[in-house]
Protein backbone atom coordinates (compact mmCIF):
# COMPACT_ATOMS: atom_id res chain seq x y z
CA UNK A 1 0.00 0.00 0.00
CA UNK A 2 2.85 2.31 0.92
CA UNK A 3 4.38 1.93 -2.31
CA UNK A 4 1.44 2.39 -4.61
CA UNK A 5 0.96 5.49 -2.64
CA UNK A 6 4.56 6.49 -3.06
CA UNK A 7 4.58 5.46 -7.10
CA UNK A 8 1.14 7.30 -7.63
CA UNK A 9 2.05 10.95 -5.71
CA UNK A 10 5.64 10.49 -8.10
CA UNK A 11 3.19 10.04 -10.70
CA UNK A 12 1.13 12.95 -9.90
CA UNK A 13 3.82 15.10 -9.21
CA UNK A 14 5.18 14.16 -12.89
CA UNK A 15 2.01 14.60 -14.31
CA UNK A 16 2.00 18.27 -12.65
CA UNK A 17 5.93 19.14 -13.89
CA UNK A 18 4.90 18.58 -17.77
CA UNK A 19 1.76 19.81 -17.49
CA UNK A 20 3.97 23.54 -16.26
CA UNK A 21 6.51 23.12 -18.50
CA UNK A 22 5.25 21.85 -21.61
CA UNK A 23 2.09 23.20 -21.89
CA UNK A 24 2.32 27.38 -20.19
CA UNK A 25 5.88 27.38 -20.32
CA UNK A 26 8.19 29.33 -17.69
CA UNK A 27 6.97 32.95 -19.38
CA UNK A 28 3.28 32.02 -18.43
CA UNK A 29 4.32 31.39 -14.76
CA UNK A 30 4.17 34.48 -12.36
CA UNK A 31 6.60 35.09 -9.20
CA UNK A 32 4.86 32.58 -7.43
CA UNK A 33 5.41 29.93 -9.63
CA UNK A 34 2.37 28.96 -11.30
CA UNK A 35 -0.35 29.96 -14.11
CA UNK A 36 -0.96 33.15 -14.49
CA UNK A 37 -4.15 34.03 -16.83
CA UNK A 38 -3.62 36.76 -18.38
CA UNK A 39 -0.73 35.60 -20.34
CA UNK A 40 -3.62 33.75 -21.98
CA UNK A 41 -6.12 34.48 -24.71
CA UNK A 42 -9.41 34.11 -24.01
CA UNK A 43 -11.25 31.74 -26.76
CA UNK A 44 -14.88 30.39 -27.61
CA UNK A 45 -14.58 27.15 -29.72
CA UNK A 46 -17.09 24.82 -30.79
CA UNK A 47 -16.30 21.06 -31.84
CA UNK A 48 -16.72 17.51 -30.81
CA UNK A 49 -14.95 15.70 -27.76
CA UNK A 50 -12.28 13.24 -28.54
CA UNK A 51 -11.53 11.27 -24.97
CA UNK A 52 -8.43 9.30 -25.06
CA UNK A 53 -8.77 6.37 -22.35
CA UNK A 54 -5.63 4.54 -22.63
CA UNK A 55 -3.50 6.94 -20.39
CA UNK A 56 -3.79 6.55 -16.87
CA UNK A 57 -6.00 9.24 -16.18
CA UNK A 58 -8.29 10.24 -19.13
CA UNK A 59 -7.01 13.07 -21.61
CA UNK A 60 -9.06 15.37 -23.35
CA UNK A 61 -9.08 17.04 -27.15
CA UNK A 62 -11.41 19.05 -29.31
CA UNK A 63 -11.80 18.26 -33.00
CA UNK A 64 -13.43 21.82 -34.34
CA UNK A 65 -13.26 21.57 -37.93
CA UNK A 66 -15.07 18.09 -38.23
CA UNK A 67 -12.00 15.89 -39.91
CA UNK A 68 -11.57 13.34 -36.79
CA UNK A 69 -8.09 15.01 -35.58
CA UNK A 70 -8.07 17.01 -32.77
CA UNK A 71 -6.89 20.52 -32.83
CA UNK A 72 -7.01 21.47 -29.17
CA UNK A 73 -5.72 19.55 -26.16
CA UNK A 74 -8.59 20.69 -23.48
CA UNK A 75 -7.38 20.85 -19.78
CA UNK A 76 -10.34 20.28 -17.11
CA UNK A 77 -7.64 20.63 -13.75
CA UNK A 78 -6.41 17.52 -11.83
CA UNK A 79 -7.62 14.16 -12.83
CA UNK A 80 -10.39 14.30 -9.92
CA UNK A 81 -11.69 17.90 -10.04
CA UNK A 82 -14.94 18.84 -10.28
CA UNK A 83 -16.50 22.07 -9.79
CA UNK A 84 -18.16 23.16 -6.56
CA UNK A 85 -21.12 24.91 -7.64
CA UNK A 86 -22.44 23.94 -10.86
CA UNK A 87 -23.84 21.47 -13.33
CA UNK A 88 -20.80 21.10 -15.64
CA UNK A 89 -19.45 17.73 -16.66
CA UNK A 90 -16.85 16.89 -18.32
CA UNK A 91 -17.55 15.32 -21.80
CA UNK A 92 -17.42 11.78 -22.75
CA UNK A 93 -16.27 10.95 -26.46
CA UNK A 94 -17.92 12.17 -29.65
CA UNK A 95 -19.91 14.43 -27.54
CA UNK A 96 -20.75 18.41 -29.60
CA UNK A 97 -19.22 20.80 -26.88
CA UNK A 98 -18.41 24.44 -26.64
CA UNK A 99 -15.68 25.51 -24.53
CA UNK A 100 -15.20 28.88 -23.17
CA UNK A 101 -11.22 29.22 -22.20
CA UNK A 102 -7.96 30.34 -21.81
CA UNK A 103 -5.85 29.65 -24.95
CA UNK A 104 -1.57 28.81 -24.38
CA UNK A 105 -0.21 28.41 -28.34
CA UNK A 106 3.62 26.98 -27.93
CA UNK A 107 5.39 26.28 -31.12
CA UNK A 108 7.12 23.63 -28.54
CA UNK A 109 3.25 22.00 -28.35
CA UNK A 110 2.24 19.72 -30.52
CA UNK A 111 -1.54 21.16 -29.99
CA UNK A 112 -2.46 24.43 -28.69
CA UNK A 113 -4.18 23.99 -24.91
CA UNK A 114 -7.25 25.37 -23.86
CA UNK A 115 -7.78 25.59 -20.18
CA UNK A 116 -11.18 25.51 -19.38
CA UNK A 117 -13.25 28.27 -18.00
CA UNK A 118 -17.04 27.20 -19.25
CA UNK A 119 -18.24 23.86 -20.90
CA UNK A 120 -21.79 24.07 -22.94
CA UNK A 121 -22.43 26.98 -20.95
CA UNK A 122 -21.98 25.86 -17.34
CA UNK A 123 -19.08 27.11 -15.21
CA UNK A 124 -15.95 25.11 -14.72
CA UNK A 125 -13.68 27.30 -13.29
CA UNK A 126 -12.55 30.66 -12.61
CA UNK A 127 -8.57 30.94 -12.54
CA UNK A 128 -9.22 34.03 -10.30
CA UNK A 129 -11.80 32.63 -8.02
CA UNK A 130 -11.55 33.49 -4.11
CA UNK A 131 -11.34 29.95 -3.25
CA UNK A 132 -10.57 30.76 0.79
CA UNK A 133 -14.22 32.01 0.76
CA UNK A 134 -16.06 28.89 -0.47
CA UNK A 135 -17.88 28.47 3.08
CA UNK A 136 -21.32 29.53 2.53
CA UNK A 137 -23.66 26.90 3.80
CA UNK A 138 -28.08 26.55 4.10
CA UNK A 139 -30.72 28.66 1.98
CA UNK A 140 -29.10 32.18 2.89
CA UNK A 141 -26.60 32.69 1.06
CA UNK A 142 -25.08 33.35 -2.68
CA UNK A 143 -22.44 30.59 -3.41
CA UNK A 144 -20.75 30.59 -6.88
CA UNK A 145 -18.19 33.48 -7.70
CA UNK A 146 -17.97 36.33 -10.41
CA UNK A 147 -17.19 35.01 -13.87
CA UNK A 148 -16.57 37.17 -16.59
CA UNK A 149 -19.75 40.05 -16.14
CA UNK A 150 -21.95 37.38 -13.90
CA UNK A 151 -21.84 37.59 -10.44
CA UNK A 152 -22.65 35.30 -7.83
CA UNK A 153 -20.51 36.61 -4.62
CA UNK A 154 -19.20 34.96 -1.84
CA UNK A 155 -21.25 35.79 1.00
CA UNK A 156 -23.22 33.83 2.79
CA UNK A 157 -24.60 34.97 5.51
CA UNK A 158 -25.08 33.46 9.19
CA UNK A 159 -25.61 30.02 7.63
CA UNK A 160 -22.89 27.64 8.04
CA UNK A 161 -21.93 24.90 9.71
CA UNK A 162 -20.99 24.98 13.55
CA UNK A 163 -17.22 24.97 13.52
CA UNK A 164 -15.61 21.66 15.23
CA UNK A 165 -12.01 21.77 16.00
CA UNK A 166 -10.17 18.32 14.88
CA UNK A 167 -6.49 16.89 13.85
CA UNK A 168 -6.33 15.28 10.60
CA UNK A 169 -2.83 13.86 9.07
CA UNK A 170 -2.07 12.73 5.72
CA UNK A 171 -0.42 13.98 2.13
CA UNK A 172 -0.94 17.49 0.93
CA UNK A 173 -2.44 17.89 -2.56
CA UNK A 174 -1.59 21.32 -4.48
CA UNK A 175 -3.50 21.70 -7.80
CA UNK A 176 -1.53 24.31 -9.40
CA UNK A 177 -3.66 24.84 -12.65
CA UNK A 178 -5.65 27.94 -10.85
CA UNK A 179 -3.32 31.04 -10.28
CA UNK A 180 -3.31 31.20 -6.70
CA UNK A 181 -2.74 27.94 -5.47
CA UNK A 182 -5.35 25.33 -3.83
CA UNK A 183 -4.35 23.01 -1.25
CA UNK A 184 -5.72 19.39 -0.11
CA UNK A 185 -5.21 16.79 2.18
CA UNK A 186 -5.12 13.28 1.13
CA UNK A 187 -6.03 11.48 4.92
CA UNK A 188 -6.25 7.66 3.72
CA UNK A 189 -3.49 7.63 1.05
CA UNK A 190 -5.46 6.82 -1.67
CA UNK A 191 -4.29 9.76 -4.01
CA UNK A 192 -7.75 11.07 -3.88
CA UNK A 193 -8.14 14.53 -1.76
CA UNK A 194 -10.53 13.76 1.49
CA UNK A 195 -10.08 17.39 2.91
CA UNK A 196 -9.82 20.96 0.61
CA UNK A 197 -7.43 23.05 3.17
CA UNK A 198 -8.14 26.43 3.83
CA UNK A 199 -5.28 28.72 4.40
CA UNK A 200 -7.10 31.97 3.72
CA UNK A 201 -5.82 34.48 1.18
CA UNK A 202 -2.45 33.63 -0.61
CA UNK A 203 -1.00 37.06 0.48
CA UNK A 204 -1.35 35.91 4.16
CA UNK A 205 1.93 34.79 6.11
CA UNK A 206 1.74 33.98 10.22
CA UNK A 207 4.30 35.32 12.37
CA UNK A 208 4.72 32.05 13.64
CA UNK A 209 7.23 31.01 10.46
CA UNK A 210 4.58 28.32 9.54
CA UNK A 211 4.76 28.09 5.40
CA UNK A 212 1.90 26.67 2.99
CA UNK A 213 2.90 22.71 2.26
CA UNK A 214 4.66 21.41 -1.12
CA UNK A 215 2.48 18.57 -3.33
CA UNK A 216 3.73 15.20 -1.63
CA UNK A 217 4.57 16.70 1.57
CA UNK A 218 3.66 14.42 4.89
CA UNK A 219 1.23 17.30 6.87
CA UNK A 220 -0.09 17.23 10.37
CA UNK A 221 -3.07 19.74 10.47
CA UNK A 222 -5.27 21.13 13.18
CA UNK A 223 -8.55 23.25 11.79
CA UNK A 224 -12.05 23.72 12.06
CA UNK A 225 -14.10 21.35 10.31
CA UNK A 226 -16.69 22.30 7.74
CA UNK A 227 -19.10 20.71 5.29
CA UNK A 228 -19.31 23.15 2.46
CA UNK A 229 -19.11 21.18 -0.49
CA UNK A 230 -18.35 17.90 -2.51
CA UNK A 231 -15.10 18.00 0.17
CA UNK A 232 -14.85 18.57 3.89
CA UNK A 233 -13.07 22.00 4.22
CA UNK A 234 -10.76 22.43 7.38
CA UNK A 235 -9.91 26.06 7.94
CA UNK A 236 -6.13 25.58 9.23
CA UNK A 237 -5.09 26.96 12.91
CA UNK A 238 -1.82 24.76 12.51
CA UNK A 239 0.45 22.99 10.53
CA UNK A 240 2.95 21.13 11.76
CA UNK A 241 2.35 22.16 15.07
CA UNK A 242 3.07 25.74 14.05
CA UNK A 243 0.35 28.33 14.73
CA UNK A 244 -1.17 29.70 11.59
CA UNK A 245 -3.70 31.49 12.37
CA UNK A 246 -5.95 32.62 15.87
CA UNK A 247 -8.52 29.91 16.34
CA UNK A 248 -10.01 32.55 18.53
CA UNK A 249 -10.46 35.72 16.54
CA UNK A 250 -12.27 32.88 13.61
CA UNK A 251 -14.70 31.07 15.41
CA UNK A 252 -17.52 33.05 16.18
CA UNK A 253 -19.15 33.39 12.72
CA UNK A 254 -15.69 33.90 10.86
CA UNK A 255 -15.63 37.45 12.51
CA UNK A 256 -18.78 38.43 10.99
CA UNK A 257 -21.58 39.72 13.32
CA UNK A 258 -25.26 40.85 13.70
CA UNK A 259 -25.43 44.33 15.04
CA UNK A 260 -28.51 45.49 16.65
CA UNK A 261 -31.03 48.66 16.66
CA UNK A 262 -29.73 49.26 20.38
CA UNK A 263 -26.76 49.20 20.24
CA UNK A 264 -24.80 51.00 23.29
CA UNK A 265 -21.47 50.62 21.64
CA UNK A 266 -18.99 50.10 18.95
CA UNK A 267 -19.82 47.21 16.47
CA UNK A 268 -16.79 46.17 14.25
CA UNK A 269 -17.16 43.71 12.04
CA UNK A 270 -14.09 42.10 10.61
CA UNK A 271 -12.39 40.68 7.45
CA UNK A 272 -12.63 37.10 7.26
CA UNK A 273 -8.80 36.32 7.67
CA UNK A 274 -7.49 39.24 9.05
CA UNK A 275 -7.60 41.06 11.82
CA UNK A 276 -6.61 44.76 10.90
CA UNK A 277 -9.41 44.72 8.45
CA UNK A 278 -12.88 45.50 9.53
CA UNK A 279 -15.65 48.24 9.20
CA UNK A 280 -17.21 49.57 12.48
CA UNK A 281 -21.07 50.93 12.74
CA UNK A 282 -21.23 53.53 15.80
CA UNK A 283 -24.21 53.73 18.13
CA UNK A 284 -27.33 55.70 15.55
CA UNK A 285 -26.41 53.27 12.59
CA UNK A 286 -30.26 52.58 12.47
CA UNK A 287 -33.39 54.40 11.02
CA UNK A 288 -37.21 53.43 10.51
CA UNK A 289 -36.91 51.66 6.95
CA UNK A 290 -34.22 49.55 8.36
CA UNK A 291 -35.16 46.09 10.64
CA UNK A 292 -33.72 45.06 14.69
CA UNK A 293 -30.93 44.12 13.58
CA UNK A 294 -28.94 42.89 10.37
CA UNK A 295 -26.08 40.58 9.84
CA UNK A 296 -22.68 42.17 8.28
CA UNK A 297 -19.98 40.33 6.60
CA UNK A 298 -16.75 41.82 5.20
CA UNK A 299 -14.55 39.52 2.96
CA UNK A 300 -11.23 40.05 1.06
CA UNK A 301 -11.45 38.98 -2.41
CA UNK A 302 -9.13 38.37 -5.15
CA UNK A 303 -9.47 42.21 -7.47
CA UNK A 304 -9.80 40.16 -10.64
CA UNK A 305 -13.23 39.12 -10.01
CA UNK A 306 -15.02 42.31 -8.92
CA UNK A 307 -17.22 43.25 -11.70
CA UNK A 308 -16.44 46.48 -13.95
CA UNK A 309 -13.22 46.67 -11.94
CA UNK A 310 -11.07 45.66 -14.65
CA UNK A 311 -9.33 49.27 -15.52
CA UNK A 312 -9.33 50.95 -11.90
CA UNK A 313 -5.71 49.44 -11.13
CA UNK A 314 -6.68 48.05 -7.84
CA UNK A 315 -4.67 45.53 -6.20
CA UNK A 316 -7.36 44.57 -2.97
CA UNK A 317 -10.66 43.97 -3.04
CA UNK A 318 -13.65 43.51 -0.87
CA UNK A 319 -17.30 42.25 -0.97
CA UNK A 320 -19.69 43.29 1.80
CA UNK A 321 -22.72 41.42 2.74
CA UNK A 322 -25.81 43.01 4.92
CA UNK A 323 -28.42 40.72 5.62
CA UNK A 324 -31.80 41.46 7.39
CA UNK A 325 -33.12 38.59 9.19
CA UNK A 326 -35.20 37.14 6.33
CA UNK A 327 -32.06 36.13 4.71
CA UNK A 328 -32.18 39.01 2.16
CA UNK A 329 -29.03 40.10 1.22
CA UNK A 330 -29.59 44.00 1.06
CA UNK A 331 -26.36 44.44 -1.64
CA UNK A 332 -28.34 41.99 -4.08
CA UNK A 333 -31.51 43.39 -4.46
CA UNK A 334 -32.82 44.01 -7.85
CA UNK A 335 -31.11 42.49 -10.86
CA UNK A 336 -28.23 41.40 -8.62
CA UNK A 337 -24.85 42.43 -6.85
CA UNK A 338 -23.46 45.95 -6.88
CA UNK A 339 -26.12 47.47 -4.31
CA UNK A 340 -25.19 49.46 -1.37
CA UNK A 341 -27.25 50.96 1.61
CA UNK A 342 -27.23 54.47 3.22
CA UNK A 343 -27.11 55.27 6.66
CA UNK A 344 -27.33 58.32 9.02
CA UNK A 345 -24.05 58.03 10.49
CA UNK A 346 -20.62 57.64 8.79
CA UNK A 347 -19.47 53.82 8.95
CA UNK A 348 -15.65 53.66 9.41
CA UNK A 349 -13.39 51.46 7.53
CA UNK A 350 -9.93 49.97 8.30
CA UNK A 351 -8.14 48.63 5.36
CA UNK A 352 -5.17 46.37 6.03
CA UNK A 353 -2.36 45.56 2.81
CA UNK A 354 0.41 43.49 2.46
CA UNK A 355 3.96 44.20 0.98
CA UNK A 356 3.09 41.10 -0.97
CA UNK A 357 0.16 42.83 -3.11
CA UNK A 358 2.28 46.26 -3.47
CA UNK A 359 4.96 43.96 -5.37
CA UNK A 360 2.62 41.69 -6.97
CA UNK A 361 0.91 44.81 -9.06
CA UNK A 362 3.53 47.05 -8.78
CA UNK A 363 1.78 49.58 -6.73
CA UNK A 364 3.33 53.19 -5.30
CA UNK A 365 2.11 53.11 -1.64
CA UNK A 366 1.80 56.88 -1.62
CA UNK A 367 -0.80 56.48 -4.49
CA UNK A 368 -3.32 54.46 -2.31
CA UNK A 369 -7.17 55.20 -2.49
CA UNK A 370 -10.28 53.75 -2.30
CA UNK A 371 -13.42 53.33 -4.23
CA UNK A 372 -16.22 51.99 -4.02
CA UNK A 373 -19.13 51.17 -6.48
CA UNK A 374 -21.98 53.21 -7.23
CA UNK A 375 -24.65 51.19 -9.24
CA UNK A 376 -27.25 53.82 -9.79
CA UNK A 377 -24.22 56.18 -11.63
CA UNK A 378 -22.69 53.09 -12.75
CA UNK A 379 -19.77 53.87 -11.64
CA UNK A 380 -16.68 53.79 -9.18
CA UNK A 381 -16.88 56.51 -6.93
CA UNK A 382 -13.68 58.10 -4.42
CA UNK A 383 -13.74 57.70 -0.62
CA UNK A 384 -13.21 61.27 0.73
CA UNK A 385 -10.62 62.04 3.41
CA UNK A 386 -8.58 58.66 3.16
CA UNK A 387 -6.02 58.53 6.00
CA UNK A 388 -2.68 56.25 4.91
CA UNK A 389 -0.52 54.71 7.84
CA UNK A 390 2.60 52.95 5.43
CA UNK A 391 4.29 52.06 8.88
CA UNK A 392 1.23 49.90 9.57
CA UNK A 393 -0.10 49.13 5.83
CA UNK A 394 -3.37 50.35 6.92
CA UNK A 395 -5.59 53.11 5.17
CA UNK A 396 -8.98 54.45 6.93
CA UNK A 397 -12.26 56.37 6.13
CA UNK A 398 -15.67 56.80 6.65
CA UNK A 399 -18.88 56.93 4.40
CA UNK A 400 -22.42 56.58 5.41
CA UNK A 401 -22.88 54.56 1.89
CA UNK A 402 -22.00 51.01 2.29
CA UNK A 403 -21.64 49.63 -1.29
CA UNK A 404 -21.48 45.47 -1.64
CA UNK A 405 -17.70 46.47 -3.63
CA UNK A 406 -14.77 48.31 -1.96
CA UNK A 407 -11.61 48.57 -4.00
CA UNK A 408 -8.31 50.18 -3.20
CA UNK A 409 -6.30 51.38 -6.04
CA UNK A 410 -2.94 52.68 -6.70
CA UNK A 411 -0.50 54.23 -9.36
CA UNK A 412 1.72 50.95 -10.84
CA UNK A 413 5.34 52.03 -10.20
CA UNK A 414 7.32 52.98 -13.64
CA UNK A 415 10.26 50.85 -14.49
CA UNK A 416 12.76 51.57 -16.87
CA UNK A 417 13.33 50.18 -20.36
CA UNK A 418 16.01 47.14 -21.02
CA UNK A 419 19.09 47.98 -22.86
CA UNK A 420 20.15 45.18 -25.33
CA UNK A 421 24.21 45.58 -24.31
CA UNK A 422 25.33 42.36 -23.41
CA UNK A 423 28.85 43.82 -21.82
CA UNK A 424 26.14 45.74 -19.38
CA UNK A 425 23.70 45.62 -16.78
CA UNK A 426 20.21 45.24 -18.61
CA UNK A 427 17.62 46.41 -16.56
CA UNK A 428 16.94 48.55 -13.18
CA UNK A 429 16.42 46.88 -9.82
CA UNK A 430 16.36 48.48 -6.12
CA UNK A 431 17.06 45.82 -3.23
CA UNK A 432 15.62 45.86 -0.40
CA UNK A 433 17.74 47.24 1.95
CA UNK A 434 20.02 44.27 4.43
CA UNK A 435 19.51 44.30 7.33
CA UNK A 436 16.02 45.08 7.72
CA UNK A 437 15.04 46.33 10.80
CA UNK A 438 18.72 47.71 11.23
CA UNK A 439 20.06 49.82 14.09
CA UNK A 440 21.64 52.18 12.99
CA UNK A 441 23.26 51.46 9.91
CA UNK A 442 21.66 49.55 6.84
CA UNK A 443 22.85 48.62 3.22
CA UNK A 444 21.12 49.57 0.05
CA UNK A 445 21.78 48.11 -3.18
CA UNK A 446 20.73 49.21 -6.30
CA UNK A 447 22.05 48.62 -10.99
CA UNK A 448 21.30 50.85 -13.64
CA UNK A 449 21.89 49.82 -16.95
CA UNK A 450 22.95 52.97 -18.48
CA UNK A 451 24.81 55.86 -17.87
CA UNK A 452 22.96 59.02 -15.88
CA UNK A 453 21.82 61.16 -13.22
CA UNK A 454 21.11 58.85 -10.35
CA UNK A 455 19.56 60.39 -7.36
CA UNK A 456 18.50 58.05 -3.88
CA UNK A 457 16.78 59.50 -0.93
CA UNK A 458 15.49 59.08 2.18
CA UNK A 459 11.81 59.98 3.71
CA UNK A 460 9.95 59.52 6.54
CA UNK A 461 6.20 58.19 6.86
CA UNK A 462 5.22 62.36 6.66
CA UNK A 463 6.81 62.27 3.28
CA UNK A 464 9.32 64.63 4.06
CA UNK A 465 13.35 64.25 3.24
CA UNK A 466 15.55 62.74 5.81
CA UNK A 467 18.72 61.92 3.93
CA UNK A 468 19.99 62.40 0.11
CA UNK A 469 22.37 59.33 -0.22
CA UNK A 470 22.97 59.71 -4.25
CA UNK A 471 23.11 62.43 -6.43
CA UNK A 472 25.80 62.33 -9.02
CA UNK A 473 26.09 60.98 -12.41
CA UNK A 474 26.84 57.10 -12.50
CA UNK A 475 27.97 54.64 -15.85
CA UNK A 476 25.74 51.53 -15.88
CA UNK A 477 26.31 48.89 -12.99
CA UNK A 478 25.18 47.38 -9.77
CA UNK A 479 26.21 49.83 -6.56
CA UNK A 480 25.77 49.76 -2.57
CA UNK A 481 24.99 52.47 -0.45
CA UNK A 482 25.24 52.66 3.58
CA UNK A 483 22.61 54.39 5.30
CA UNK A 484 23.48 55.32 8.82
CA UNK A 485 20.13 56.03 10.89
CA UNK A 486 22.18 57.01 14.24
CA UNK A 487 20.15 60.49 14.14
CA UNK A 488 17.23 59.32 13.31
CA UNK A 489 13.95 57.90 15.39
CA UNK A 490 12.88 54.35 15.44
CA UNK A 491 10.21 53.84 13.23
CA UNK A 492 9.25 53.18 8.93
CA UNK A 493 11.18 55.27 6.47
CA UNK A 494 11.28 55.08 2.79
CA UNK A 495 14.05 55.22 0.22
CA UNK A 496 13.57 55.99 -3.59
CA UNK A 497 15.78 55.71 -6.32
CA UNK A 498 15.28 57.90 -9.58
CA UNK A 499 16.66 58.17 -12.83
CA UNK A 500 15.14 59.56 -15.69
CA UNK A 501 11.72 58.26 -16.12
CA UNK A 502 12.67 55.26 -13.49
CA UNK A 503 11.25 55.35 -9.93
CA UNK A 504 11.53 52.44 -7.38
CA UNK A 505 10.34 53.03 -3.49
CA UNK A 506 10.75 50.69 -1.19
CA UNK A 507 10.40 51.04 2.83
CA UNK A 508 12.84 50.35 5.83
CA UNK A 509 12.92 49.86 9.69
CA UNK A 510 15.28 51.63 12.03
CA UNK A 511 14.69 49.93 15.54
CA UNK A 512 16.96 51.26 17.96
Amino acid sequence: MKLKQTTLIMLLSMLALIFNAKAHGQEAMSHRGHLHPDSLIQITVTGTAIVDTSMMHLVYYLDEDGDGQADYSLDFGPFWYQPEDSLATRPNNGDNITIVGGLWDDMNMQLPLIIVYEINGYLWRDPYATHWHYMGMGGHHHTGMHYHNNCYGFAFGWMHDSLQIVSVDGIAMVDTTMFHLRYFLDEDYDGLPDYILNFGPPWYEPPSGAVRPNDGDTISIVGALMHPYRFPMLIVFEINGLVWRNSTFFMHHMRHSWIYKNVNQAQQIYSSFDELGWMKFNNGWHHNMMPDSMFCQMMEVYPQIIPDATNENSFAAYEIGIYYPDGTNKMWEGDGCGGSMHFPIPIEFNIHYTEDQLEEFNISEYSINAKYWDKMHNMWQEFGDIVLDPANNTLSFSSNTVSNFIIITGTEVITGSEINDLNTVNEFKLSQNYPNPFNPVTTIGYTIPKEGLVTLRVYNILGQEVAILVSEEKISGSYKVNFDGSKLTSGVYFYQLEMGSYTATKKLTLMK
